[in-house]
């Protein structure tokens, strides 16, 4: 899908040829929204399951100019209340210099049209609760956040968070 604007951006699968790029935005995403600092061998093999299709789910980027400028990460989730899958994004990361240009909502765009196509039952997606101003994006996107909260137990931990603060390195779970 692609749009005028500034100049124009395409959505488009991402392919194994991005994983350098995907494996970048990710890192810059961990650090920017949660201030982590993610193990980049662990980071890669988990992009690199994904394009190489060997992990359910599948990412999506937007490029202006031949650059990669935005990506998003669906996965599934199986609804058995709707007997259909339920698309969720994750990893939303546009470039700085990209933001408030309409990268993003193509990006979701794109991947709602493509969602309604292969028949899913909706889109979710889980924002950190600090992080405000994602949540104002996905608002305007039409997207509505007052019916679940998600817990969690997990077992890995994937990074190291940076207490800039105290310069000192702090376990914490994502």
């Amino acid at each position: 899908m692609c749009s005028q604007g500034v100049s124009m951006v395409h959505v488009r699968p991402a392919t194994l040829a991005d994983l350098d790029v995907i494996v970048a935005f990710n890192a810059a995403l961990a650090e920017e929204t949660e201030r982590l600092r993610l193990d980049t061998a662990t980071l890669r093999h988990g992009v690199l399951a994904l394009l190489e299709e060997r992990a359910p789910g599948r990412y999506w980027v937007a490029e202006r100019d031949s650059r990669i400028v935005g990506q998003l990460l669906i996965t599934f989730e199986w609804s058995d209340w709707r007997n259909r899958m339920v698309w969720w994004i994750q990893s939303v990361w546009v470039v700085p210099e990209a933001r408030r240009q309409g990268v993003l909502q193509m990006l979701f765009a794109t991947v709602r049209q493509e969602a309604q196509r292969a028949g899913a039952g909706g889109l979710r997606l889980y924002v950190d609760t600090t992080n405000t101003r994602a949540q104002a994006v996905y608002a305007a996107l039409g997207m509505k956040g007052e019916h679940y909260r998600v817990f969690e137990d997990m077992f890995a931990e994937p990074a190291r968070a940076v207490d800039s603060r105290e310069s000192r390195v702090e376990s914490r779970e994502s």
